[in-house]
């Protein structure tokens, strides 16, 4: 009984060492995870907007062909991705799509028929890394685009 209680300054200090260390780790986390979601947000809006760019210039060109007149073309080569995911082109009479990773752009286009020359369809599409010639064609009495 005798024996009395010391206090040990250096075991408070390093309780309150690794308490201060446990809210900066627990702070740090948080933070990393907000900004990794922030950058995500930024790769996917920049993947849709480089979407929406190229479904722009599959519009123009299809909309210079045509109003050309029979027999104008024009070649388009489609870029091999999109900030390194896969996308798709898909032309019909009334516009363009283009669809990467969930998100897509789409750029309207005055009514026109529009085909391919192997399958003869209303609607083509357009696959990254190829060439594709864009052909205004006479078919009757009326004009169709052709993409080949």
């Amino acid at each position: 009984m005798g024996s009395a209680i010391t206090k040990d300054h250096s075991g408070t200090l390093n309780i309150d060492f690794v308490i201060s260390m446990f809210l900066l780790l627990v702070i740090m986390a948080s933070v990393l995870s907000i900004a990794e979601g922030r950058l995500d947000t930024v790769q996917k809006a920049d993947e849709a907007a480089q979407a929406r760019s190229i479904s722009e210039t599959v519009a123009s060109t299809i909309e210079e062909v045509y109003s050309g007149g029979e027999g104008h073309e024009i070649k388009i080569q489609m870029p091999p991705d999109i900030k390194g995911s896969y996308y798709q082109v898909k032309v019909n009479q009334s516009g363009v799509l283009v669809q990467v990773g969930g998100w897509s752009g789409y750029s309207y286009s005055f009514s026109k028929k529009i085909s391919d020359y192997g399958m003869n369809q209303a609607e083509v599409t357009m696959q990254p890394k190829k060439n594709y010639t864009i052909r205004n064609v006479k078919e009757g009495k009326s004009n169709t685009v052709i993409i080949s």
